[in-house]
C-alpha cells in the first residue's frame, strides 16, 4: 500500500462514519493508515439523496474532483451473478437459502481480495463495505 497515493472510501453514512475514524484505526492492533495517502471520502449516489443537501455536495461522487460514475452498490454489482445462481435457492428454506446466498457473496469477495495487487496503485477505489 505504500505506493497507493489516493484512495476512495464509499459509506451510506460516511457524513457521520469518518468523524471517528482515525480514533478507530489507532486503537486498532491492525490497522493503519500510510503516511501521505490521501482518504477521499463519498455517499454512493443512491444513499447520498436521502441525506440533507450539505451531505450531496460534501460527499456526492458528482461533486468529488477526478472521481467518475460508479456502476452501483455493493449489492447491485453482485446482481448479474446472483440472478444466475437463483435457482438453485427455490427448493431451499429460508435459512438454507441465505447460506447459499452469502457463500456466493463470500466468494465473490474472496476474488476481489486476491486480485488486489492487480489494482491501479496510483489511485484504488474500494468501497468500505467490502472491507467491513
Amino acid at each position: 500500500m505504500k505506493r497507493v497515493k489516493r484512495a476512495l472510501l464509499i459509506y451510506d453514512i460516511m457524513c457521520q462514519w469518518h468523524k471517528n475514524l482515525p480514533d478507530r484505526v489507532a486503537e486498532s492492533g491492525y490497522l493503519e493508515i500510510s503516511d501521505g495517502l490521501h482518504i477521499l471520502k463519498a455517499i454512493g449516489d443512491w444513499h447520498v439523496n436521502g441525506h440533507v443537501l450539505p451531505c450531496e455536495y460534501r460527499f456526492g461522487l458528482a461533486f468529488i474532483d477526478g472521481i467518475g460514475i460508479i456502476d452501483g452498490e455493493v449489492m447491485e454489482t453482485l446482481w448479474s451473478v446472483l440472478n444466475k445462481i437463483s435457482q438453485t435457492t427455490w427448493g431451499a428454506t429460508l435459512a438454507h437459502r441465505a447460506e447459499i446466498l452469502d457463500d456466493h457473496m463470500n466468494h465473490s469477495n474472496w476474488k476481489k481480495l486476491v486480485g488486489v495487487g492487480e489494482w491501479d496503485h496510483n489511485f484504488v477505489s474500494t468501497d468500505i463495505q467490502f472491507l467491513l
